[in-house]
């Protein structure tokens, strides 16, 4: 008996076919997910339901939306970055926008602009936008109507805004605030002599690519002067003050303005901005005999 027994074969049991399995689900997985993506294409969910702007200050949402190329009910998935800088760079006045999305279709563009440093009146009367890259922009097409910055008045030499824009830019808001008027006032020896009229009552009178380095000083120079006293502030090469009424004497102010600034107006002309960062760092020395001028002021070096 124990022989038959041995002589009969065993039958092996079956192993569960694990691979069969894992295949399957991998296939279910993949149908089920194709399936949510097409629900979730097809349903409201998927479009562009409201677009936000923050940061603008120069031009409207409506016009910033319109540049973007982003429309409601678009693919919400669509929106790409990299395209909509693309898009927007027909204004000029956008530095840079970047996207972020939130769930369900809200789009929100964050829209950093160029700084406006002045404004510039046209011989029509018509204003333009000065930013701090040198760019002009017509007022009457931004959603910016109030005039609070700079008025650049008398203007003759148009290559000279971009240098004026990049130093105005220079300047916090709180003195580019207190400039009421800009004008360009060039003498014998230096092409780029400009004078503003401060709200406070004075008058500054300096050259314009030291505007971003001397007005910075404009506050503590207007501490130093007799109390209620006002009149012409000179920024030159060295600073001073000569009081309003004394029109033989501003004459000579500005004799002596053009001859401290002969030297430096003229290497500027002939090798650019370089040789001007040179002249603003070498204005330590005030003209000669400057005690005649006016009352000598700290000259912000």
């Amino acid at each position: 008996m124990a022989i038959t027994e041995e002589r009969i074969p065993q039958i092996k049991q079956q192993q569960p076919k694990r691979k069969a399995n894992r295949k399957l689900i991998t296939l279910l997985t993949v149908f089920f997910l194709a399936v949510l993506i097409v629900v979730f294409i097809r349903s409201p969910y998927s479009k562009v339901t409201e677009i936000q702007v923050f940061g603008n200050d120069l031009y409207s949402k409506e016009a910033i939306v319109a540049a973007s190329g982003i429309t409601v009910g678009m693919q919400f998935l669509n929106v790409w970055e990299g395209h909509v800088q693309n898009s927007s760079k027909q204004l000029e006045g956008i530095k840079e926008i970047t996207v972020t999305r939130e769930f369900p279709g809200v789009i929100q563009l964050h829209v950093k602009e160029y700084k406006r440093v002045a404004v510039i009146m046209g011989a029509d009367g018509k204003n333009t936008i000065l930013l701090e890259n040198g760019v002009q922009l017509k007022q009457d097409q931004l959603a910016v109507k109030i005039v609070d910055r700079p008025l650049v008045r008398s203007w003759t030499a148009p290559e000279l805004l971009p240098q004026l824009a990049k130093s105005l830019a220079e300047l916090s808001p709180s003195i580019l605030s207190e400039i009421s008027d800009i004008m360009l006032t060039p003498t014998t020896y230096d092409k780029q002599r400009v004078t503003m009229y401060m709200r406070d009552g004075n008058e500054v009178r300096s050259v314009v690519y030291l505007l971003g380095k001397k007005l910075t000083w404009y506050p503590s120079i207007v501490k130093e002067l007799p109390k209620d006293e006002r009149g012409v502030i000179f920024m030159l090469e060295s600073t001073w003050f000569s009081k309003y009424g004394t029109e033989p004497q501003q004459a000579v102010d500005d004799a002596k303005g053009d001859k401290s600034t002969s030297e430096t107006a003229n290497a500027n002309a002939g090798s650019g901005s370089g040789s001007a960062d040179n002249a603003a760092q070498s204005g330590n020395k005030p003209p000669e005999n400057h005690e005649e001028a006016g009352n000598q002021v700290p000259n912000g070096n």
